[in-house]
């Protein structure tokens, strides 16, 4: 069993608010965005959006180049002669509830609308379209696929397929699209295919049955052949929505190794049957990069894949760019991206629809970007009628069908700032960025040779920026949360001296020859926390290997028949001695999702030399490994020091190489928490045969490797090895030739080695609060932290603490589970292994808690799923939950039964670890009418102990005092004491 995880409606479930004003932006659109005729020479066309002001992707006066230099450290250059991806274009989702709410218009204000959406010169042009391939969460009628087939019967010669469903209302808006703007391409995919494929027998839920997949292959070739006679040419196809995750709705859960397989079916059959229609893998969340590279190295499946595709639920776009780097040759496409009540403002929704989805997505790699729903009524549905879902996104516009009445929302200005103006086919050019909280951009050139710059101002004040191209250069303004887009014509590059004096870039480029072209791998600090880091002597080196590559070392694999293992957790079916018996059907599980802090540990014996660790999930699993790592070894099983290695996991076999070490104990420390559960189905340690080789960058390859290196200005050398050649390569790491790895074709590893010497000593300055219950919250201040965790360690005496966030000058963690009362000592070991100091910190025992045999429990809101009485029932793993976001007055009762005498209550939001009440305000009554305020909480935290002087009361209420959150509430555990 595990616990998977989040895709967009899990994601919703957990992390939504109360529906708010500002979803629509205005009544009626303004004016889509008209360009102005291009002007020749030196002058800018500019469009503002203010959104503090309501002004939105407004035309304002052009602005002028000059041939002056500019020395601002806020200088944006651009060059046209360093190009990037292809950006096919931007776009969203006509979903059967989107296509059913236009279909509602009449037929003048369909033609409006559409011209609005579609029409490059008279809207905004949207260029790409997501059309679903049967029933998902949103559609105006219940489940349907293409093939539906009584419950137990099948049909595996697809003798029933029909679009019939589509053709009234999803089909021609469709057409009608594209005959506004030809250039748009159409991404196509099933939430589920028809339920007789599944282990389910439905829609709903289950996974492919390995017979059907060629069934299966054959459907997509019937739908894209339908639809291209019906006028509607299919250029993408992905083979599952969010194979992560299966809801209550349309979906099916899909592991890597399945969909691998499903695609060469796909492939194959797309081969018979001349189709062109190109195959994206994955289609799920920005938090799993192992999954499309799982497939990408399975070459029978990667030459049919085109590349990935990506929703923004969970993770960071910044995955999106370790997936190119490790394989440069796969495109890579946002593919669902939706806003939502659960977003607190307008400038909220704004900044994640352009700052996030589309300058963070394109400036990592993405071809596209797609949104969600186009349209959506003003309940945020329809919904499916069969299985209900979630009324929680907001579409690119609100359609009434009750007058047709039409609104626009942020979304649609959002896109039609990079939509309108960047044609379909034109590059990404370079242009360097300042980063959350300043200015962030991105720079097109169009296929007429024009360029495109997006601007936005994430930063909390006014800033004035510089823009130079070639030896020209002019200055701009803009408003804190406010965006622009420039389109100009000229300057171009020249042999003259550049107008750009002083341009900031940490991330630089190493270009490779490949077969299909020019390959392009990126560095940027950003890359580092994904990475896999290793303290080597006096030196820090941090390393990334594409899914498919593999590392040999001199040594062999050590003996098991002595070793014992213990873990953090362990269930009676999944104990720890499972991962090390030789049994790849066996495994060791955590048995709940995966926290910060969560370890396994072999002791081997005796103090022996080892090099390398490899960790294996297990047959098919996808999913159960751990996100983020770090390894810890010992002599005496209790002084663990500092890390000497972190990295991220992956699906399948992670091989984790260190200096050659000598010790009893090896322990693996998880560092992230996570859906998943975390398993191991097999782990072995190699032996070092060779003294104590140090691990570093390669100095040189052969044998038809490329290699490039550059040196940061802090002096970080960065060494990149690309596989430009059609088979698998191998070359020496390490000074003594004890590392050998082997890269697959088009692949590449990167290297980057910096001197411990040159981390500023981390200082432990205060800790805040000094006293707590287990899993509560406290803050440590000091600086020289470190940027990201790494291989830094928060320790209670020889526990480590789960980290919620950890920064150069501050870090926060709970305090972990299971400790004793009492004293304990709180140090901080730094990302170079520097013990930056430590503090005392007093452990709380409340004691037993008040039995809560006869208590019943009510509240204003509660979600279908989680009563108010589980928090109530003693089990952790059941929660009340709000079913609506935190708003000012929602509320909690509890009936104890009969008067009692209490001083502190507790509550816990067991595993929702973000669902908890940020400001509560406590009150009691002895009758259940008249109530007395008795403390207020404005700090509020997953574990919470609200304490006040002792009260003898029957009734305890607890009031939301918080503005709009994107959290639910939720209570797993709620306890009195005395």
């Amino acid at each position: 069993m595990s616990s998977y995880g989040l895709g967009r409606r899990q994601f919703l479930a957990t992390a939504v608010g109360v529906a708010a004003a500002w979803t629509q932006v205005s009544g009626n659109a303004i004016a889509a965005p008209q360009p102005k005729k291009a002007s020749p020479g030196n002058s800018v066309q500019v469009w503002l959006t203010d959104v503090s002001a309501n002004q939105w992707v407004a035309g304002q006066k052009d602005v002028l180049f000059k041939t002056k230099k500019t020395a601002n450290p806020l200088t944006i250059k651009i060059d046209d002669s360093v190009k990037y991806q292809k950006v096919q274009g931007f776009g969203a989702a006509m979903t059967d509830s989107s296509a059913w709410l236009i279909d509602k218009l009449s037929k003048a204000e369909r033609t409006k609308l559409m011209k609005k959406l579609f029409d490059p010169s008279a809207g905004i042009g949207l260029s790409l379209l997501r059309s679903p391939m049967g029933a998902t969460d949103f559609n105006a009628s219940g489940n349907y696929s293409y093939n539906d087939m009584p419950a137990g019967q099948t049909d595996p010669t697809l003798s029933n397929f029909s679009i019939q469903h589509d053709e009234p209302y999803i089909i021609p808006a469709l057409r009608q699209a594209l005959s506004l703007n030809p250039s748009i391409k159409v991404m196509a995919n099933p939430w589920s295919p028809p339920g007789w494929m599944k282990t389910s027998d439905s829609m709903i839920g289950g996974t492919l049955k390995s017979e059907y997949a060629s069934a299966l292959a054959n459907y997509f070739v019937k739908f894209i052949q339908a639809y291209g006679e019906a006028g509607v040419p299919i250029s993408y196809i992905s083979p599952q929505n969010e194979p992560m995750g299966a809801p209550s709705w349309p979906g099916m859960f899909l592991s890597a190794y399945q969909e691998s397989e499903l695609i060469q079916e796909i492939g194959k059959a797309f081969e018979a049957n001349g189709i062109s229609t190109k195959i994206l893998a994955w289609d799920h969340n920005w938090d799993v990069p192992s999954y499309p590279e799982t497939i990408f190295s399975d070459s029978a499946a990667s030459k049919y894949t085109a590349g990935t595709g990506w929703h923004i639920y969970s993770g960071n776009p910044t995955s999106q760019t370790v997936v190119h780097n490790d394989y440069p040759g796969k495109e890579n496409y946002i593919t669902e991206a939706t806003g939502g009540v659960w977003q607190d403002s307008k400038q909220t929704a704004f900044s994640e629809a352009l700052g996030t989805w589309i300058i963070k997505g394109v400036r990592n790699w993405a071809n596209g970007v797609m949104l969600w729903n186009i349209a959506l009524d003003p309940d945020l549905g329809p919904l499916n009628s069969d299985t209900g879902g979630i009324p929680m996104c907001r579409g690119l516009l609100t359609i009434d069908p009750t007058d047709g009445r039409v609104s626009y929302n942020v979304d649609y200005y959002a896109l039609a700032h990079a939509s309108k103006f960047v044609q379909p086919g034109a590059r990404r050019i370079y242009s360097n960025t300042f980063g959350e909280g300043s200015i962030e951009n991105v720079a097109f050139q169009n296929p007429d040779g024009s360029k495109v710059l997006i601007a936005y101002n994430s930063g909390s004040v006014k800033k004035t920026f510089s823009v130079a191209d070639g030896t020209q250069s002019f200055d701009y303004t803009l408003n804190a949360g406010d965006a622009v887009t420039f389109t100009y014509s000229g300057p171009t590059q020249s042999g003259r001296t550049p107008a750009a004096t002083k341009v900031s870039d940490p991330t630089h480029d190493f270009t490779f020859r490949s077969p299909s072209g020019p390959a392009t791998v990126t560095y940027d600090p950003a890359l580092l926390p994904f990475q896999n880091s290793i303290r080597t002597g006096n030196k820090l080196l941090t390393y990334s290997l594409p899914i498919g590559a593999s590392i040999q070392t001199t040594g062999r694999a050590l003996s098991r028949s002595k070793w014992t293992a213990t873990a953090s957790a362990q269930p009676d079916w999944g104990v720890a001695a499972n991962a090390i018996d030789g049994d790849i059907n066996t495994k060791w599980s955590l048995g709940h999702g995966t926290t910060s802090g969560d370890w396994f540990q072999i002791d081997l014996g005796s103090p022996t030399s080892f090099n390398k660790i490899v960790l294996d999930t297990g047959v098919n699993n996808s999913f159960d490994y751990v996100t983020k790592y770090q390894i810890y070894v010992s002599n005496d099983g209790a002084d663990w020091g500092s890390a000497i290695a972190s990295g991220s996991g992956g699906i399948g076999k992670i091989a984790i190489t260190l200096p050659a070490r000598t010790a009893r104990y090896i322990r693996v420390v998880s560092t992230a928490a996570s859906g998943f559960w975390w398993a191991i189905s097999d782990i072995e340690v190699y032996g070092s045969s060779r003294g104590t080789g140090s691990v570093t960058a390669p100095t040189a390859v052969s044998n038809g490797l490329q290699l490039k290196t550059w040196t940061s200005k802090e002096g970080s050398r960065v060494t990149v090895v690309f596989n430009g050649t059609a088979d698998s390569k191998s070359f020496k790491m390490s000074t003594d030739g004890s590392y050998t790895y082997t890269l697959p074709s088009g692949t590449s590893a990167m290297f980057t080695t910096g001197k411990l010497s040159s981390f500023p000593k981390p200082v432990f300055s205060s800790l805040a609060p000094d006293q707590g219950m287990p899993r509560s919250k406290f803050t440590i201040r000091g600086s020289g932290f470190g940027d990201a965790q790494g291989l830094g360690t928060v320790y209670f005496g020889s526990s480590y603490a789960e980290i919620d966030t950890w920064s150069d000058t501050s870090i926060s963690a709970y305090v972990p589970k299971g400790l004793p009362s009492g004293k304990v000592t709180v140090s901080v070991n730094g990302t170079s292994g520097v013990d930056a100091g430590r503090s005392s910190f007093d452990v709380i025992d409340l004691g037993p808690a008040l039995p809560r045999t006869g208590w019943t429990a009510k509240a204003s809101d509660a979600s279908q799923w989680d009563a108010p009485g589980n928090m109530l029932d003693g089990n952790s793993d059941t929660r009340y939950s709000s079913g609506t976001g935190q708003y000012d007055g929602l509320w909690i009762q509890v009936d104890m039964g009969q008067t009692q005498t209490f001083d502190k209550i507790v509550l816990d939001v067991g595993g929702s670890v973000s669902d908890y009440a940020r400001s509560v305000e406590v009150y009691v009554s002895g009758d259940g009418t008249d109530w007395t305020k008795v403390s207020s909480v404005t700090d509020g935290q997953r574990v919470h102990l609200v304490s006040f002087p002792a009260q003898t009361a029957r009734y305890i209420k607890v009031v939301n005092t918080g503005d709009v959150a994107r959290s639910w509430w939720s209570i797993a555990e709620f306890n009195v004491y005395n």
